[in-house]
């Protein structure tokens, strides 16, 4: 009895095992070496709007990218616009901590992008606002 149990144990423990290295080969296939989350360091200031935006400055048709922007207030808003080029902002994520807002913009690049891109990004409080345009180009390829 205890030699079937005991089998029917490592049968499943050997399932989970592959089942989880699985996921995480997949987790780290899809996720776009261009795709920023943050932008680095930003100084806060007391008094002053103090607000960046950074990520991938070219892109390939069909390629989907994270672009990441901060703000010194916890309370900002965030308004991400595609002001040129053949792209989509499919998903945007917020989020706040210690003094700073942070967005996070999905943007996929349509099948027909050819570069000329234009990202707007916005963001205000009762303090003030800041704007970034960011450029993006088509990527050659060899």
């Amino acid at each position: 009895m205890k030699k079937p149990i005991s089998l029917l144990l490592l049968a499943v423990l050997a399932i989970f095992q592959l089942s989880c290295s699985s996921n995480d080969d997949n987790n780290d296939a899809s996720l776009n070496p261009k795709s920023v989350t943050d932008c680095g360091e930003l100084t806060v200031s007391p008094t002053g709007v103090q607000v960046c935006m950074t990520g991938a400055e070219f892109a390939l048709p069909n390629e989907t990218i994270t672009y990441a922007a901060e703000y010194n207030s916890n309370i900002a808003r965030f308004t991400w616009t595609i002001i040129s080029g053949d792209m989509e902002i499919i998903d945007i994520e917020y989020s706040a901590t210690d003094g700073i807002s942070k967005s996070i913009a999905t943007v996929k690049f349509n099948a027909d992008f050819n570069g000329n891109g234009v990202i707007k990004m916005l963001a205000e409080d009762s303090k003030g606002s800041g704007v970034f345009e960011h450029e993006v180009a088509l990527e050659k390829t060899n």
